[in-house]
């Protein structure tokens, strides 16, 4: 009786925790969670997308029925999942990102606080790591303390590091020591999710794209993956900070590097109509009115986006909102 009066209250405890916002733990429904919610608002990138959640599932999957945690980690010792996402800038990258946080820390990824912030406290995001010649020592120090705080209190940490191939020779060492030897940090990252950013690239992605015919589905996960990697190697081969073989040890450890590629002006019009739905259609509704744009007029604020020739939006998705700022706020007025 006794142990069923413990295990109600294991579980109550249990509920009690992953129903909070802002948990460091990832929910256990982390992988459904990141299956259905990120498909459904990301635009355009499904390849990454979907290696991104089949990624995740597998990291955080746990061991066969009959094998305990440590056993599995002694055959085959786990370590942080390192991703590597390239691309132009406003194609998703930093949504995706945001997205992954509130689907892995919140049982209810939509009604999620900020993230990152008090909704998704697991997550940290460093924003940049080059620094003045002067501050670089004292600055480096308090960014590296800063992250192994964060590894060491957080049960399951996600670290975003953003344009990662900008960074100097100290800040890159440290991240490489970081990935490649974790139980130097003193923190257990075996379930950690480390995803690194980058514009690098983005110029490839174009080029396999307008090969493609603009068809995304005609580029395969093995065809990106060779350009992007073989394009980091040159860039960090251009301004090398360590030895050969070190390089390509650091860039051996990532395990995925996902494509995110140029928008399509069939996706810029689907984010178009996104944004009149969802951001000006329940304003308009409040005021007793209504929001049914023609698909002429959709195609009309389309035009307005700067598109590279006639290919590629200049600016990713960015140009959407500003476009309807411009030609349909005021009618909300």
């Amino acid at each position: 009786m006794a142990f069923f009066v413990i295990s109600a209250v294991t579980a109550l405890i249990a509920a009690t925790l992953y129903s909070m916002s802002g948990t460091t733990r990832f929910v256990p429904d982390a992988c459904r969670n990141a299956g259905s919610y990120l498909p459904a608002h990301v635009v355009g990138q499904d390849l990454a997308i979907r290696q991104l959640v089949d990624a995740v599932c597998e990291h955080l999957a746990e061991p066969p029925p009959g094998v305990s945690p440590s056993a599995a980690r002694a055959v085959a010792p786990r370590k942080p999942l390192l991703i590597s996402a390239h691309g132009p800038p406003g194609v998703g990258k930093t949504f995706t990102h945001t997205l992954l946080a509130r689907a892995l820390y919140n049982r209810d990824p939509a009604a999620a606080g900020e993230c990152p912030g008090d909704g998704c406290k697991g997550a940290k995001v460093l924003y940049g790591m080059s620094y003045l010649e002067s501050d670089r020592a004292s600055q480096l120090s308090a960014v590296r303390d800063a992250v192994l705080d964060h590894l060491r209190s957080t049960s399951n940490p996600l670290l975003v590091v953003e344009e990662y191939d900008k960074l100097d020779c100290e800040s890159r060492g440290m991240l490489r020591q970081l990935v490649r030897h974790p139980e130097l940090s003193n923190a257990s990252m075996s379930r950690a999710i480390v995803l690194l950013e980058s514009n690098l690239g983005f110029l490839d992605l174009e080029a396999m794209l307008t090969a493609a015919g603009g068809n995304k589905s005609k580029i395969t996960a093995e065809a990106a993956e060779s350009t992007l990697r073989q394009v980091v190697l040159q860039q960090w081969r251009r301004k090398p900070c360590e030895s050969l073989e070190d390089t390509l040890a650091f860039a051996s450890a990532i395990d995925f590097f996902l494509p995110f590629f140029p928008l399509t002006r069939q996706e810029i019009t689907a984010l178009m109509r996104t944004e009149l739905h969802e951001h000006y259609g329940p304003r308009l509704r409040a005021l007793g009115a209504s929001l049914l744009p023609e698909p002429a007029a959709v195609s009309w604020l389309v035009e307005r986006v700067d598109f590279s020739g006639d290919s590629y939006p200049l600016e990713g998705a960015k140009q959407v909102s500003t476009v309807c700022v411009k030609h349909v706020s005021r009618l909300r007025r």
